[in-house]
């Protein structure tokens, strides 16, 4: 019988040694090196402690067998509840919270959601790094290769390298940065300073006033600026065909309720998530327009249904329910992802401007399109919602521009303002999938927003587009509409977008959802999930 080389021999006396009788990890190492690598590729925050004390439990030698198999059977549970908090996903309580709108998901939508998460790829490379394992694991012992990668992390991650630790405080040197103004040192004083200077803000016309244009305010779900870029429609003849374009403009959230309420209520300053379901008629757009003799009027393309939206327009926008304009015989365009029908755009708008021709009073018409939400779908196009997103965005553009053209024909008095809830998220970054919008990141909430006014004079004055780069937000809207209203363009004074553009307040960039904030502060984006810490939000840059 052959002898076992020297090698073998010394291995088995070494192991068979007390310091090395415990059990090693099995299988388990395997785990903690895809962990290992996921945090070499910035996939993960390994949290060391927690893994640590996973390790120590799974080696404790155990003298009864159905004792090994219950550790077995919670291990295998926690490894993967550890994983998913050691990822950038937002905390598994918020997809409770949002259970009932998840369950009126399309079950297509659904599935291509899974494919998002679980791509072909991924499986691929974990098969393959599986076989390189079993096949190392012959002649080394992984169990101490795994926890001397843990250890590594401590040095050599990018988490450690990019310095991802909790936002307290500034650096020195900073607190000079704006000289007689109060500078906030922490991030928490900093949010409760903007909460105060815009509370306030009021916006209104200074004198009473009998305008003779309407205002039509078109929101777009699902449109942001890196959206636009993805899809090469950032260059789109809408942008340059616009009186004013504000090409930092900060829709403060990335959910389609809260977005358009933050407009209607574009008045006041910005206010924390929850205090947009409390009642505040003086920063009501629709109520303080009515004063001015508006009449407010609330279109749709979907039938609002989705999350209560059109009864939090009712309530809380300002909105009244009577003045609801019917679809009539609309053609629908594409099914939703909630297999609810969304109707053509172009349509509705087109014959809301042509009835202003019998309209005794101006109005306010407020527009809402998800001709752009994630996991509609086209009739004819046989590829995913991501995939048609290029086609349904041009198709929108496309017909704005020609609504723009419409107006302009016709010598009708409009003032038109276009302003997307928030983005799409067609790319995703490390905290969310494409199309996820549980956090407001500034790919998601950094939205165009246009400006244009209509009317016979008007319309031979046509220049360039001011663009405005300041940081701005909602109530800019309403700041822009009572500067034109104040011009008084169509009784004796001069339309100027030129004045429009420079007086258009500065907002500092904060985004909210309920329980979620992001803001830029000290020159970075920093993010606080719930009751959190601040940290340095990991999917987006300056």
């Amino acid at each position: 019988m052959k002898q076992p080389n020297y090698y073998i021999r010394h291995r088995e006396q070494l192991l068979n040694r007390a310091v090395f009788s415990w059990p090693g990890l099995g299988g388990w190492s395997f785990y903690f090196l895809v962990k290992v690598g996921l945090a070499y590729f910035d996939f993960v925050q390994v949290a060391l402690l927690y893994n640590f004390t996973l390790i120590a439990v799974l080696v404790v030698p155990l003298r009864y067998v159905w004792l090994r198999i219950l550790r077995q059977v919670l291990a295998i549970p926690a490894g993967i509840a550890l994983l998913y908090y050691e990822s950038y996903l937002p905390p598994f309580n918020r997809l409770l919270e949002q259970w009932e709108q998840v369950t009126a998901f399309s079950w297509q939508y659904i599935l291509e959601l899974s494919g998002r998460i679980i791509q072909f790829e991924y499986i691929a490379i974990l098969i393959v790094s599986w076989i390189i394992y079993l096949y190392m694991a012959r002649t080394l012992r992984m169990t101490m290769i795994a926890i001397l990668g843990l250890f590594s992390l401590v040095w050599f991650s990018p988490s450690a390298q990019q310095d991802l630790e909790v936002v307290a405080s500034l650096p020195a040197g900073t607190a000079d940065a704006l000289p007689g103004a109060r500078r906030p040192s922490s991030p928490d004083e900093f949010l409760t300073q903007f909460y105060e200077e815009q509370a306030q803000i009021l916006f209104d016309a200074t004198v009473q006033l009998t305008p003779d244009f309407d205002i039509l305010v078109v929101n777009i779900c699902s449109l942001s600026w890196d959206d636009l870029a993805v899809a090469g429609l950032d260059q789109h003849p809408l942008f340059s065909n616009s009186d004013i374009v504000l090409d930092n403009f900060n829709s403060a959230t990335s959910y389609s309720g809260p977005a358009a309420l933050r407009l209607l209520r574009a008045q006041c300053g910005h206010a924390p998530h929850d205090d947009l379901f409390e009642p505040a008629p003086q920063c009501l757009l629709p109520q303080r327009l009515a004063e001015h003799g508006f009449r407010s009027e609330l279109l749709m393309n979907h039938t609002g249904e989705f999350d209560n939206f059109r009864q939090q327009l009712h309530q809380h926008g300002g909105l009244p329910a009577e003045n609801d304009v019917p679809l009539g015989d609309t053609p629908v365009a594409m099914t939703g992802f909630d297999e609810q029908p969304i109707y053509a755009d172009f349509p509705i708008l087109s014959k809301w401007v042509s009835a202003a021709v019998d309209s005794s009073q101006p109005r306010l018409g407020f527009y809402n399109t998800t001709s752009l939400h994630d996991g509609n779908r086209v009739p004819g196009f046989t590829g995913n919602s991501l995939e048609s997103f290029r086609f349904r965005a041009q198709q929108l553009l496309d017909d704005l521009l020609q609504l723009q053209t419409d107006i302009r024909a016709s010598n009708r008095n409009v003032l038109l303002i276009i302003v997307p809830e928030h983005g799409a998220a067609l790319r995703g970054d490390k905290m969310q999938i494409p199309g996820l919008r549980d956090i407001p990141s500034p790919a998601l909430t950094h939205v165009p927003v246009l400006i244009s006014l209509f009317g016979e004079d008007i319309n031979n004055q046509r220049v360039a587009p001011q663009r405005v780069s300041r940081t701005t937000g909602p109530s800019a809207v309403a700041a822009a509409i009572v500067g034109i209203l104040e011009q008084q363009p169509f009784q004796g004074g001069a339309y100027d977008p030129a004045a429009i553009a420079d007086s258009l307040p500065v907002t500092e960039w904060v985004a909210e959802n309920k329980d979620v904030k992001v803001m830029d502060y000290n020159n970075q984006y920093i993010l606080k999930l719930g009751n959190q810490s601040w940290i340095r939000y990991p999917g987006a840059t300056k």
